[in-house]
């Protein structure tokens, strides 16, 4: 009977942490929002590791004050075993110009794998999008190493 009991709480708690991994970022991005493809760059043990075709979508929310930003498929070392998604929420964002806006962000959690990534913060987050280019830097910090990558980002539409 134990062992039954036991059984039912572990297919339950599996079916919990399926459900939260499924979890999507809260985040305005949708299927129709711009995508940039570009090379990402991120300073991994004072080598730069390139990676070409990085697709990226932002969005504006509604009333033009914040921008998510959504990197697709990426990995951040070379021996990353998987490329995962990662979502930066609710940056703030400032027209500069007609069509040209630009973003700042520090201390941010990021989202991946099903919530919030806790791990990595993202600090110094600037950039600027139009609606041919996207270009940001940023500061992924490893909050248990207490160490920066820097990284950056260039693409067109």
């Amino acid at each position: 009977m134990l062992n039954n009991i036991i059984s039912r709480f572990a297919a339950a708690a599996s079916v919990i942490v399926l459900m939260a991994s499924c979890e999507k970022a809260p985040s305005v991005i949708t299927e129709d929002s711009p995508e940039f493809s570009g090379k990402m760059t991120v300073l991994y043990e004072g080598e730069p590791f390139d990676q070409n075709g990085i697709k990226v979508l932002v969005e504006l929310n509604a009333d033009k004050t914040m921008l998510d930003i959504k990197m697709m498929k990426v990995k951040f070392v070379p021996a990353m075993p998987v490329r995962i998604d990662v979502t930066i929420l609710e940056v703030p964002v400032t027209e500069e110009a007609d069509g040209i806006w630009s973003f700042y962000g520090d201390g941010i959690t990021p989202w991946a794998m099903g919530g919030p990534y806790d791990g990595y913060r993202v600090d110094e987050l600037r950039g600027t999008v139009s609606d041919s280019t996207l270009e940001f830097s940023l500061d992924f910090y490893n909050t248990k190493k207490k160490q920066a990558y820097p990284t950056s980002y260039s693409g067109d539409r």
